[in-house]
Formats: structure tokens, C-alpha cells, sequence
């Protein structure tokens, strides 16, 4: 049977509007760049250069919206995520469609040790991509910040649209951080499974870990309703074949079965 993830589409979704904030973005960037240039080169143009800035808000207004909207759907698709991952742990029915060939572990028995071990797939495969976009958000954002508080200030016309075009840098700094605190939350959180099934290796009764497996599963969770960082596709598919023999190997290494 084909792969099949129920809730793929709805992250996409997700993904499409954080791409359409970006844009707004790269265009509220240009616009003050081009705005500033104006009002350098010809103090006549100063008119020209205010019209620029107040419709550069419009587009700082229209990416917190993007973003606001792209978290909600992100949020909805977690729900999805959460319900499949419980039915393909414990072969129940709770989600409306369930994934196909999604997880790499259909040759173990449902229940919670499945689960445990699905958890620690999933934060493998998270902490590693998100762990690799680290950089090049954080060179992103910083540039953007630092171009559009350079031009907002020194091309500024009034306190009311410096204000909102502060706020831009500020919102990009703070996604950059927080992506960080995320990448370093959901570390631990592999970490903590590493030991989980280092220790289960030699225990030949997992009901013992079972409190454990469940908060384990409840900080992967957690760290993700905080985070709600949207994994970055080009890097999934770059890993992904390196990722998934790494999980073979570690399912050898622990003997996960």
C-alpha cells in the first residue's frame, strides 16, 4: 500500500501561508530600502518616500496576520497528528483517517512500549531538522531585522509608523529565539528517550517504564504546542535517508523489537 499521512495536507497549508508572510516580508524590506533611497537622494521626493512607509505598515500588519493564521492551521494539523499517532500506537480509531506506512515500527505490538518507541522516532526526526534550520533562520531574521530597523529609523516620518515598523524586527527576533529554546527543549526530549530505551534494553518488563513512556510523550507534546515550529521540507528530504538508517541502526542498538 502507497504512504499516506492524513494530516500532510494541513501542515502544507500551513507552510503556504508562512511562505506568503515571508514574502510580505522580503516586500516590506524592499519598500523601505526604496523608500529611504528617495528621501536621500531627493529631499523633493520626501512625499514619494512617506507614501512608501505607510504602505510599508499595511505589509507589517499583513505578516503578523500570515503568520497568526499559519500557527491556527499548524495547531489544528497537531490535533490530527496527536490523534494518528495514538492510532497507530494502539491500533485504535480515533482519528477520522489514519497514516499509512508513516511510521517504521508496524512489526511491533500496539500499545504503549509502541508508543514509546514511535515517540522516539519522532523526536529523532525533529530534533535533527529543526537542529539544521537553526542557522540560516537566525542569518535570516537577524538580516531583515537589522535592515529594517536601520532604514525605519533613519527614514521614519512619524512616531506612529516608526512604531509599527519596530515591531517587525522585533517579531523576528523573537521567532529566531524561540526556534532555538524549541531545538533545545526537543533535545532533551531525545535525550531522555535515549536513556529510556537504554535502560529498557536490559528490563524485561517495559510496564515498569510505563510512567516514564508517558512523560515522555507528554514533554515531546508539550515542547511542540510550544514551539510550533513548521519543519522545513528541503531539509526533511535531504535527511530523511540518512535519518531513517540512523533509526534502523538505533532500533538494532537498542534492541527495540
Amino acid at each position: 500500500m502507497a504512504h499516506y499521512n492524513p494530516y500532510f495536507g494541513s501542515f502544507e497549508q500551513s507552510k503556504s501561508f508562512n511562505k506568503y508572510a515571508e514574502l510580505t516580508l522580503w516586500i516590506s524590506t524592499i519598500l523601505l530600502i526604496v523608500a529611504f533611497i528617495l528621501k536621500a537622494y531627493n529631499p523633493n521626493w520626501s512625499k514619494y518616500s512617506e507614501l512608501m512607509s505607510n504602505i510599508n505598515c499595511f505589509f507589517i500588519i499583513s505578516y503578523a496576520i500570515l503568520s497568526f493564521i499559519a500557527d491556527n492551521i499548524f495547531y489544528q494539523a497537531s490535533i490530527q497528528r496527536r490523534e494518528d499517532f495514538i492510532d497507530n500506537s494502539f491500533k485504535t480509531t480515533i482519528a477520522e483517517q489514519r497514516s499509512v506506512d508513516y511510521y517504521t515500527n508496524d512489526n511491533i505490538v500496539a500499545g504503549i512500549y509502541k508508543m514509546a518507541v514511535n515517540g522516539f522516532e519522532n523526536s529523532l526526526f525533529t530534533y535533527n531538522i529543526s537542529n539544521k534550520m537553526t542557522t540560516s533562520l537566525w542569518i535570516k531574521n537577524v538580516v531583515f531585522a537589522i535592515l529594517i530597523l536601520l532604514f525605519a529609523i533613519f527614514g521614519y516620518n512619524n512616531a506612529f509608523i516608526l512604531l509599527i515598523q519596530l515591531t517587525l524586527p522585533i517579531l523576528l527576533l523573537q521567532q529566531a529565539i524561540k526556534h532555538t529554546l524549541f531545538v533545545y527543549r526537543i533535545k532533551r526530549v531525545y535525550e531522555n528517550y535515549r536513556r529510556l530505551f537504554n535502560d529498557l534494553r536490559n528490563e524485561s518488563d517495559s510496564k515498569l517504564k510505563r510512567p516514564e513512556i508517558l512523560l515522555n510523550v507528554l514533554d515531546y507534546e508539550t515542547t511542540l504546542t510550544y514551539g510550533a515550529i513548521l519543519l522545513d521540507s528541503d531539509i526533511y528530504n535531504k535527511l530523511n535517508s540518512d535519518l531513517s538508517a540512523k533509526w534502523n541502526n538505533m532500533k538494532t542498538e537498542y534492541k527495540i523489537e
